[in-house]
């Protein structure tokens, strides 16, 4: 059924102190590329994540720091700074504070200024699986890190890139929980123009709540052949998962709310075996995979609103290009889709459909953990980082066996790293 405006507003607004933004809290989120923090005394970056600046540094030994952007003297964006000799110097009033927060230096005052006992509220930050991770919530009440199979593979193994999505993080994750439909429609031919019989081909979805999340099952049949089966993930709180591909490679997103219009989503692509190919890097370099082109020195997409995704034609010529053949993959179309109905669409007049039951799930599942952290209760998977094992799956279904208790099924999704 279709959201209230109430309940959208609740899922949607991530800001402090709003029930979905203190959920979000709870969890390790990604922040960085590990690659952008990789030397001591590099760049400090500023970072938006959950409606608030922070800014994450690595100091002279290699020391991993996030604190409030916010400088406690007056406010300047210590992003704007010096990270120097142990600490980040203040651009404007050259004050300096550690990875933990603690002043180091505090330049024309006196060496018995009760100043000296000011802080920078600083927060957990972790580099882990080829990320920085940061905890934005309560100090004191640290979760495990989510233990996902591309976390534990060699760097040889993944790659990971981060782009923004300009509309609130709920609408960029429903396009990924539809990722295995959005196939379905791709191998039919819709989106190339020559499409099939459509009205041969059925089509289910299925969500099953677990520890992590949902797991869900796409079946998909055409002219009487055997049913095809996309198994995807969604996992707490924005993780969503692709459909498994023929040479073993596999593929995440995380939907992290910047704020509530926009998102940045980080995309992971791994082996579990082996190396990635010399094929799926060059297809990553061309935009083929979860990975999106970017304009260049930036984290937006090469297609994006403003140039209504490339579909003006090229160099200026009036050639407008049919909107399904301005994308590489189903996934970057799926992004625009979502954009397209602005930054925070009104819910309260969708028309779902059975099909729309992974959308559902994940709303159901994550306004129930808001409301029960309200009330007290924190989220038990929070501490269950080893839920996080699993993967995406494409098989075959079994006749009358419902796809979560196929044993086949519970195989393949099994992380074995």
């Amino acid at each position: 059924m279709a959201l209230s405006r109430e309940d959208n507003e609740l899922l949607t607004r991530v800001g402090p102190g709003s029930p979905m933004g203190d959920l979000m809290r709870r969890f390790w989120v990604p922040v960085l590329l590990a690659s952008e923090l990789a030397e001591p005394d590099c760049e400090p970056i500023r970072v938006k994540s959950l409606g608030q600046y922070y800014v994450a540094f690595r100091d002279t030994q290699g020391r991993l720091g996030l604190l409030d952007a916010r400088c406690p003297h007056r406010g300047a964006d210590l992003s704007f700074g010096f990270n120097e000799e142990g600490g980040l110097r203040c651009g404007r009033c050259y004050w300096k504070f550690d990875v933990s927060g603690n002043l180091l230096d505090l330049p024309m005052e006196p060496a018995d200024s009760p100043l000296w006992n000011v802080k920078a509220p600083v927060f957990g930050i972790r580099e882990y699986g080829g990320l920085i991770w940061g905890y934005l919530g309560p100090q004191d009440e640290t979760p495990e890190l989510p233990e996902f199979e591309w976390t534990r593979v060699g760097p040889e193994q993944r790659h990971l890139s981060r782009f923004a999505v300009e509309c609130n993080y709920l609408q960029g994750m429903e396009g990924g929980l539809d990722a295995a439909r959005l196939e379905a429609l791709a191998q039919a031919g819709l989106y190339s123009g020559d499409p099939t019989d459509l009205d041969e081909t059925t089509h289910r979805v299925e969500a099953v709540q677990t520890d992590y999340g949902l797991s869900i099952g796409t079946t998909t049949q055409d002219h009487g052949a055997p049913a095809g089966l996309a198994v995807t993930q969604w996992l707490m709180p924005f993780y969503t998962t692709l459909p498994a591909d023929k040479g073993g490679v596999l593929e995440a997103l995380a939907w992290v709310p910047m704020d509530d219009e926009s998102t940045m989503a980080f995309a992971i692509t791994y082996n579990p075996q082996r190396a990635l190919s010399k094929k799926v890097l060059a297809d990553i370099r061309a935009g083929r995979r979860v990975h999106q082109r970017l304009a260049e020195g930036t984290v937006r997409r090469e297609r994006n609103p403003s140039n209504s995704y490339l579909g003006e034609g090229k160099k200026g010529s009036a050639t407008v290009v049919p909107f399904f053949q301005r994308f590489a993959t189903t996934l970057e179309m799926a992004i625009a889709c979502q954009e397209s109905m602005g930054a925070i669409v009104d819910r309260s007049r969708e028309q779902l459909t059975e099909n729309d039951a992974a959308v559902e799930g994940a709303r159901r599942v994550l306004k129930e953990a808001a409301v029960d952290l309200m009330e007290g209760t924190v989220p038990v998977i929070v501490s269950k980082g080893e839920a996080y094992r699993v993967r995406s799956y494409k098989g075959t279904a079994k006749d009358g066996v419902p796809f979560h208790q196929d044993e086949a099924v519970r195989r393949g999704t099994a992380a074995e790293v």
